[in-house]
Formats: structure tokens, C-alpha cells, sequence
């Protein structure tokens, strides 16, 4: 393996998670393929949306219905207090105000996206 390239949500409504990810984050859309695929930008590994159809003709098996609660998706921003600003303004509520977590090496906050994953928004700080 050469390292993580995309990580893929599928999805039944393109119209949420797309602004969720699009608009409130602030990643760019390089592909879309209205209502069947749409690929964003993040800076370093790129965020799918990918219609439960597709998956499902590609894989051959169900996909179940996401828990949310499996997973936690990390992204890197310069200045957490800024982004946590931004995204409140946006109407992006916070599950966590910004901290410190000392013993990490981060200060962190969270939020979830509309299908109810957690994403972790890290910046490192001195230990």
C-alpha cells in the first residue's frame, strides 16, 4: 500500500452532506457526476460521496445504513479557534468547543456531518 487516497461516504441525499463538505468546510469539488458521485478536495486524501445505488451495483451486496458512531474522520487545520469560529458561523454546530489534549500533542475540536460522522479538526501544539 502507498497510503490513504479517498475516504468514501455513501449517501441517499447528495444535497446535505454536499454542503456540509462543500460549503461549511470548505472543500473543493474536482468531480461531479450530479447525483451519483461527487469527489471534494481536502488538501491531502479526497472525500467521495457516493450514491448507495452505485456502491451496490459495484460491490454486488448491500450497503448498510451508516451508525455513524464507527468512525472518526481527522482533518488538519492551521488555526482550530479559527476554524471552530467559522464553522459556527456557518451554523455548523460543535459537539466540542476547542481543547487542549496535552497528552496527544493537539488541540482539538469536533463536529458531526449531516449522515452523523464524527470529524475530528486537529492542530498540533507544543508539548
Amino acid at each position: 500500500m502507498t497510503g490513504l487516497t479517498h475516504a468514501r461516504f455513501v449517501v441517499d441525499d447528495f444535497a446535505p452532506m454536499l454542503a456540509f463538505y462543500r460549503d461549511a468546510l470548505g472543500f473543493k469539488v474536482v468531480l461531479d457526476v450530479p447525483q451519483t458521485y461527487v469527489e471534494l478536495d481536502t488538501g491531502a486524501a479526497r472525500v467521495g460521496l457516493c450514491s448507495r445505488a452505485l456502491m451496490e451495483s459495484v460491490t454486488g451486496a448491500p450497503m448498510r445504513a451508516a451508525a455513524g458512531g464507527d468512525v472518526v474522520f481527522q482533518f488538519s487545520v492551521a488555526d482550530v479557534d479559527a476554524a471552530a469560529d467559522l464553522l459556527r458561523a456557518r451554523n455548523v454546530v460543535l459537539l466540542t468547543a476547542p481543547h487542549d489534549q496535552a497528552s496527544w500533542g493537539m488541540r482539538i475540536f469536533h463536529v458531526r456531518d449531516p449522515l452523523g460522522h464524527v470529524l475530528e479538526l486537529t492542530m498540533p501544539i507544543a508539548r
